[in-house]
């Protein structure tokens, strides 16, 4: 299973689907969006997942109404995978059928166990990395996730973390749990949920989990250079790579590290950020659109000199017009 000659460009497989490279977008709720994953693709990412949705939502929202936007993989670039966040076996025998029955949900790579959201409101009903306090319960999950998606031919993976804290560092036993159960793939992000997104990433505990396992691992946290994927590719098991935070007003960031000549030049930069403000309205409506906009436009402009004093200015526009003439002005100086 292990590949020792890893490439970032090299083809990588998950489930039925077979990836154009090694780099992944990772999901981030209020970021991942249809729109965002879609300007990932076009810089070299081969596969997303979308934002975390509730599978109990899912059970209670027969028609796709208050999920659609979490859900929305349809007219999508790349293949994307639906991530679900539960703590009840119940839920995702329910929830996965009607997802992988539906007419557009049905098209999606495969379903992903979120195993590492830190975030309370998800952690408190016991899903998201609480699972890693109850590797019993993920098992049971990933059992019950993958009995329900076996008639259709979709595959279960599961990300998770290092453990709840750093006195409960499990993530070695928490693997081999979770392959065990049946899942196809795992991802590790290299941080406790007590970190949640602070610190540095703990990439040494890649290979000692990698090694328990058969199945490919993903290697998540702080990868932002060439170097650094070259770097966990070396990783005996460690088979791709998925990038979170670092996308995050960096779409192209797939371009630096695949180095494919497709990277941005100044100009070309503000043309992206506008076409992902006309993706939210289009998808949104235009009130909408605009004020989700502005915590993108935030991360697209973080470190630039000036960022400051536009985004206070962006604050009160409105138009779409206006602030998309505003943005060619700034970055064109």
């Amino acid at each position: 299973m292990v590949n020792m000659m890893k490439n970032i460009k090299d083809p990588f497989q998950v489930g039925q689907n077979i990836l154009a490279n090694r780099l992944i977008l990772a999901p981030m709720a209020g970021a991942t969006g249809r729109v965002f994953r879609n300007l990932c693709a076009e810089f070299g990412a081969a596969m997303a997942v979308t934002e975390l949705c509730s599978a109990r939502g899912i059970v209670h929202d027969a028609d796709f109404k208050r999920n659609k936007r979490y859900l929305d993989i349809e007219d999508t670039l790349l293949p994307a995978a639906i991530q679900l966040f539960a703590s009840s076996a119940e839920d995702l025998e329910v929830a996965i059928p009607r997802l992988l029955e539906h007419p557009v949900y049905s098209n999606c790579s495969h379903i992903d166990l979120n195993c590492g959201c830190p975030v309370e409101k998800v952690t408190r009903t016991g899903a998201g990395s609480a699972l890693m306090k109850t590797p019993e319960l993920a098992a049971a999950l990933v059992r019950a996730a993958v009995k329900a998606a076996a008639p259709y031919g979709k595959a279960i993976t599961v990300k998770f973390r290092l453990g709840w804290d750093d006195g409960h560092i499990n993530c070695v036993d928490f693997a081999r749990r979770m392959e065990d159960a049946g899942a196809a793939m795992l991802c590790l992000h290299a941080r406790t949920r007590q970190a949640l997104y602070s610190g540095q990433a703990q990439w040494e505990y890649f290979a000692p989990t990698a090694e328990v396992l058969t199945v490919p691992l993903v290697a998540n946290g702080d990868i932002r250079t060439r170097q650094d994927a070259e770097t966990l590719l070396k990783v005996p098991g460690v088979e791709a790579l998925m990038i979170g935070r670092a996308a995050l007003g960096c779409p192209w960031i797939f371009a630096e590290i695949l180095e494919n000549g497709l990277v941005p030049g100044e100009l070309e930069k503000a043309d992206i950020i506008c076409r992902h403000l006309d993706g939210l309205i289009e998808d949104l409506g235009e009130w909408t659109g605009v004020r989700e906009f502005r915590p993108q436009l935030a991360a697209y402009l973080k470190g630039r000199p000036g960022a400051a004093s536009l985004r206070r200015e962006m604050m009160e526009l409105t138009q779409p017009e206006e602030i998309k003439a505003r943005l060619r002005e700034f970055f064109g100086a």
